[in-house]
């Protein structure tokens, strides 16, 4: 390899002939503060490829670089105090080194498009697929105007040239994704409509190149807002996509690709929320649809799109309303919440991340088996986990083989700093789902892994109960008047210190006041209803961090604990202050009320059906109860964590026997062992 091989030829990179003319001072940088920085950053301004940055910082020189020049050798006597005599083995090492050296890596693989990244470069090591998929996750952030660094362009001492010459490729990089209607219409001659956000919709499409059905997200750039949580999402997704495309773990949504286009998906193929699917429910490649126009100037915007495996059975609350009385059985079960919480525990092992919405809606089904597989040649499928010097076995018949896929990356955070900071407002995600700690420890309460660990063991209940998720059970349990009551004189508190003013901003997210201070929009009385079901569900927990919640639990006790049940106490004693007297009565009412929800709703002993065959369900697996119990404790310190679910003993038959052989003609299977130590 010569110098020659690794130099960043530019003339020639992809796009750059669009923008040979492209005048780079329209980004708000003045001839002015070029001339300022050029002399600043004089020294800076010879470097002109890899390997003579990599000489500027101190690392190793090149043979093609010393070999050339026979006087460089005692210029680098001096510089290196090196000797003149080199072997041809050390400059091996040192070329590996520069190769191997992952910030110079990436800002080569910066200059590649999409395919080569995913295609070419992520296969030929590990370490230049983590690369890769960073360089990937880049440009993801520059598809939708995001910026793909956070280095401040602005510093008199950085480089111009380096400014420049990002602003370019950046602009480059966008021009090469672009796509004409042509190539929507015959790459993609057939769509079905599926689902609609703010700015995104998804389709399900036949794409022509590959012969088969894939998912389609297309998002309306400029109607995004925040651009920056939509490249955080792109990026995320890249990132999840890249370990299942490296079989590290199953249990992501593959991306397949993303372009741009100045135009929206026509209607008339791919159809609308009012007609799914104009041109049927399957592509017929026999039938021929008049061929819509190309829509002019005015109706062009920026969309992007991205191309996804298609989970052809859904989410997971979906799946479980298809079967028989809304239920899967108990096994089922038990291998859905393994591949949940695997996928969990890996994105927050490989990228530190916190997804902020675990709900069955955000698992997608896809089949595990690829293809036409043969149920009489193959009656079941097995999927295997490697984790430690275990290995977990999830044995399916091929029929119902399903892999969950986790998604939907909108409100995760991969910033390892974020861990133990206070909660924002944007870790409020599905208020149902809110954790307990959130509402008793208010500004007090902290980001971390928490949030996911108790949003799983909502899913594990979900799936234990089946018909719907529980806040949909529970939906006629409210928050009595007289709890209520005393919260909100916490969590609404108007006063900078109360301690709360996360909650308030939740509550109050859609109230405004105009200027004649007059109020409009209603208040969210979500958080108050999910915390009063939670302590129906669960019980009274424990108290924990008393002194950062010791208001929300002095309101708990008051109005619930059998200790403080105040109603028998005002009945049967004379009391001299009357007020006080019908005080007690009303927190009473209270208790009363907890009481009969606990009755039906307790996942102790609750009567109602799908608790009552959720609680016998979890009783009759080992370790069932004591799992859930554990993963919705209160305390988010106590909390189960994903690694904990899968070396649990509710996980214990999944372990593979090493004595045992799995191999046999009549199965089929995939193994997953990137975190065996076997």
């Amino acid at each position: 390899m010569y110098k020659e091989d690794l130099q960043i030829d530019r003339v020639h990179n992809n796009g750059d002939s669009d923008f040979a003319e492209l005048d780079c001072y329209d980004q708000g940088i003045t001839p002015l503060k070029v001339q300022k920085r050029r002399e600043k950053s004089y020294a800076k301004r010879n470097r002109i490829s890899i390997c003579n940055s990599a000489m500027k910082t101190g690392q190793s020189f090149r043979l093609s670089v010393m070999y050339k020049k026979p006087t460089f050798a005692v210029e680098a006597d001096s510089f290196l105090g090196q000797s003149n005599t080199i072997s041809f083995s050390s400059i091996r090492h040192v070329r590996q080194d520069v190769l191997d050296e992952s910030s110079h890596l990436f800002r080569v693989f910066s200059y590649l498009n999409e395919r080569d990244l995913q295609c070419s470069a992520s296969l030929v090591s590990s370490a230049w697929a983590d690369v890769a998929t960073d360089a990937l996750a880049s440009l993801m952030l520059i598809s939708v105007g995001c910026s793909s660094s956070g280095d401040d362009t602005d510093d008199d001492e950085s480089d111009v040239d380096e400014v420049l010459d990002t602003n370019t490729k950046n602009s480059s990089i966008v021009l090469s994704m672009q796509r004409p209607w042509d190539y929507l219409l015959n790459r993609f001659p057939w769509g079905s409509f599926l689902s609609e956000g703010a700015f995104k919709r998804v389709f399900r499409v036949w794409n022509s190149a590959v012969q088969a059905e894939e998912a389609v997200s297309v998002m309306d750039v400029n109607k995004i807002h925040d651009k920056n949580m939509v490249g955080n999402e792109l990026a995320v997704s890249v990132m999840l996509s890249s370990l299942a495309r490296r079989h590290v773990c199953p249990n992501f949504v593959l991306m397949r690709g993303v372009f741009t286009s100045a135009y929206a998906p026509s209607r008339c193929l791919w159809g609308s929320e009012t007609n799914k699917a104009p041109q049927g429910k399957h592509y017929n490649p026999v039938q021929r649809h008049k061929r819509p126009h190309e829509p002019p100037a005015s109706q062009r915007g920026l969309y992007q799109y991205i191309r996804m495996e298609l989970c052809q059975y859904g989410d997971v609350e979906e799946f479980m309303k298809t079967q028989p009385d809304s239920l899967l059985s108990p096994e089922d079960a038990r291998h859905l919440l393994f591949q949940m919480a695997f996928s969990l525990h890996v994105a927050g092992d490989k990228f530190g991340m916190k997804h902020y919405d675990v709900k069955l809606l955000n698992f997608f089904l896809q089949s595990a088996n690829q293809g036409n597989i043969s149920e009489n040649e193959f009656p079941h499928t097995i999927l295997r986990y490697g984790l430690g010097s275990h290995v977990f076995n999830i044995k399916m018949p091929t029929s119902r083989a399903l892999v969950a896929k986790l998604a939907d990356f909108g409100t995760a955070n991969i910033r390892p700093e974020s861990n133990g900071q206070p909660v924002m407002l944007s870790n409020f995600t599905t208020l149902e789902n809110t954790p307990p700690d959130f509402m008793i420890l208010g500004d007090a309460a902290l980001q971390g892994y928490g949030h996911d660990s108790f949003g799983l063991g909502l899913c594990m209940l979900h799936l234990f109960t089946g018909d719907a998720p529980y806040e949909e059970i529970l939906e006629t349990v409210t928050c009595p008047p007289n709890f209520k009551k005393k919260l909100e004189k916490i969590w609404e508190a108007n006063r900078v210190n109360s301690g709360y003013n996360v909650i308030r901003s939740v509550i109050l997210h859609d109230v405004y006041e105009d200027e004649d201070g007059n109020q409009d929009g209603e208040p969210d009385g979500t958080l108050y209803d999910t915390l009063y079901r939670y302590l129906v569900l669960f019980g009274i927990p424990e108290k924990f961090q008393r002194k950062e919640g010791d208001r929300i639990w002095n309101v708990i006790s008051q109005c619930f604990d059998e200790e403080n049940d105040t109603a028998t106490e005002g009945v049967r004693r004379s009391r001299r202050n009357y007020n006080h007297e019908q005080k007690n009565k009303v927190l009473g009412l209270d208790f009363s009320q907890y009481q009969s929800d606990r009755e039906l709703f307790s996942l102790s002993c609750g009567k109602d059906e799908r608790i009552a065959r959720a609680r016998a369900n979890l009783e009759k697996l080992d370790g069932g109860m004591y799992l859930l119990l554990s993963l919705v404790s209160f305390d988010p310190n106590r909390r189960a964590s994903p690694l904990d679910v899968i070396n649990s003993t509710f996980m214990a038959p999944l372990r593979e026997d090493p004595n045992k052989s799995i191999f046999d003609e009549k199965n089929k299977v995939y193994s997953y062992l990137s975190y065996s130590v076997c």
